[in-house]
């Protein structure tokens, strides 16, 4: 099943795209037409829709990872300990990422989202479909709270991300910043909503059975993605002072809920190109692609601490005086050269070491996946 490694593989590339301004620091230039044709591309396709996307694979995966430690002889209770372990160990990574890279990281987030939800995996659809109702509500009471609060300035000045370096004073700034951002990242954008619409189509297998459910995953992507970028256009308009400053709480209302949308329809695009490529060779263009996407956790660490070490001024530095352009650049680096290396690792027959190592830390005590089940040919 090729479609979540590629869908992850692009995620990853989104996600540093999304991340890389904020490591921007002194005063930025004069906008050329480059940086402004980035900065709308990157409202209307990128922020807000990569999270979504990546929590919807997240619960897809897990919904999988599950079944096969259920198949494996594994009690109920101990797969749900399972799933925690893993959201206690994401945290624990995105701490140490926050500590020693920076505090602007995904690992956090998705690991407190899988502990909020560990008990949901096991329930009924309809229990599910329910949580995801009352969570899409308060996602928006809060993404307009939050909003009319202003408190998507984020830090500045020497505190601004792409300022922190790892004397006491920085550590700590460090601290309460990724304690801020874990927690807003899960209230205030749909992971949660995400992550369980992934659930279901787990255990529907809607990625793997593609041919089934092609009019579901096409109406996604001819829905999903214009509904996305449409949406995002409001917040453009107030950005660029068409449209006047009082509309940004409805505006980044409907930027941030319509990215759920689109990171839907982005799964759904993957899902169908997984399923006109079934039985076939993978493209040598896409091997890449799905080779990262395999060692996701291992490159989104590497991307990530490339991207700070090109930008921030406790490291190279690039990022004073860049524009939008100059970030999607470092961005696209960054990403490259994780691609690179999961090819390499591919090449050799390799797993991701820190997917490795997360897998070993997750399932520690129990039985191997598909153990008590005899082999398939």
């Amino acid at each position: 099943m090729v479609a979540p490694d590629l869908a992850r593989g692009a995620m990853l590339l989104l996600i540093v795209l999304a991340h890389a301004p904020l490591y921007l620091t002194g005063t930025p230039p004069a906008p050329s037409v480059l940086d402004t044709v980035v900065t709308i591309g990157t409202t209307l396709l990128v922020d807000s829709r990569a999270y979504p996307m990546f929590a919807a694979l997240l619960g897809y995966g897990l919904v999988l990872s599950v079944t096969r430690l259920r198949a494996s002889g594994v009690s109920e209770r101990d797969a749900r300990r399972s799933i925690r372990r893993r959201g206690r160990w994401l945290l624990v990574f995105g701490l140490v990422h926050a500590l020693l890279v920076a505090p602007i990281e995904i690992l956090g987030a998705y690991g407190l989202a899988l502990l909020l939800v560990a008990g949901l995996v096991f329930r009924p659809d309809a229990t599910v479909r329910r949580a995801g109702y009352l969570l899409l509500a308060l996602n928006s009471v809060a993404i307009v709270a939050f909003t009319l609060g202003a408190v998507d300035e984020g830090p500045s000045g020497p505190y601004a991300p792409g300022m922190l370096g790892h004397d006491v004073e920085g550590l700590f700034v460090r601290l309460i910043v990724w304690l801020v951002a874990v927690v807003s990242n899960v209230v205030v954008w749909p992971v949660l909503v995400a992550l369980l619409i992934g659930v279901l189509a787990g255990r529907h297998r809607v990625l793997a059975d593609a041919g089934r459910y092609a009019g579901l995953l096409r109406r996604l992507v001819r829905v999903g993605i214009p509904v996305a970028v449409l949406a995002a256009v409001p917040l453009v308009l107030v950005e660029h002072g068409v449209l006047p400053a009082g509309l940004a709480p409805a505006a980044t209302l409907l930027q941030i809920l319509s990215g759920l949308a689109g990171g839907l329809g982005y799964a759904a695009a993957f899902g169908l190109l997984g399923a006109r490529l079934q039985g076939a060779p993978l493209p040598v263009v896409l091997r890449p692609l799905a080779a990262a996407g395999r060692r996701s956790l291992t490159c989104y660490l590497l991307q990530s601490c490339l991207l700070v070490g090109l930008l921030s001024q406790a490291f190279l530095g690039f990022g004073a005086g860049t524009g939008a352009a100059g970030a999607a650049l470092a961005a696209v680096v960054a990403w490259s050269v994780s691609v690179s290396v999961a090819t390499g690792l591919e090449r050799f027959g390799l797993p991701g070491p820190v997917d490795a190592l997360l897998r070993k830390l997750v399932r520690r005590g129990l039985p191997e996946p598909g153990s008590a089940l005899p082999a398939r040919s």
